[in-house]
């Protein structure tokens, strides 16, 4: 299980960004498989399991803080990036505009491209129609366009 700490903790601050959350949560999924311990399937990987139980703690604290997130806290109007030339945005920008995205937003773009799950498994992490993953997948997305062509100028 030690080898997993470090993996739970970048996911979960992934996800919360704050590093006592984080710790916080990497504690609880520790707690939770060893009281699990005995149905958890020994021929099934278990970083999934692992991966879904630090999600579900993450997205369980952050709706106990923002509870009141919606389709409204998008603008209704986007103004489209520059498509010509090199993006001049580092990893840095990237992490940067990532975090500053609504807590949501973050989870499930970090659902679908860093832990690269599909639109389903990410409905039933965060407990959200498809249809909703995918529009906050594309808004999301969107958006971090937005921030990281205000930062080319």
């Amino acid at each position: 299980m030690v080898a997993y700490q470090e993996r739970i903790f970048r996911t979960a601050f992934a996800f919360v960004r704050n590093r006592e959350d984080a710790r916080d949560i990497t504690q609880e999924v520790f707690l939770r498989t060893i009281r699990a311990i005995d149905s958890l399937d020994p021929t099934r990987p278990l970083w999934p399991w692992l991966r879904r139980v630090t999600a579900n703690l993450a997205i369980n604290l952050i709706r106990r803080r923002s509870p009141h997130l919606s389709l409204d806290d998008l603008p209704d109007s986007v103004h489209p990036s520059s498509e010509t030339g090199e993006p001049s945005w580092t990893l840095i920008d990237l992490q940067a505009a990532l975090a500053d995205l609504a807590p949501l937003w973050r989870i499930v773009l970090i659902l679908r491209h860093q832990e690269g799950l599909p639109y389903e498994e990410i409905a039933r992490i965060t407990d959200l129609p498809v249809g909703t993953v995918k529009t906050y997948i594309f808004r999301g997305r969107r958006m971090l366009r937005e921030k990281l062509a205000r930062r080319e100028v």
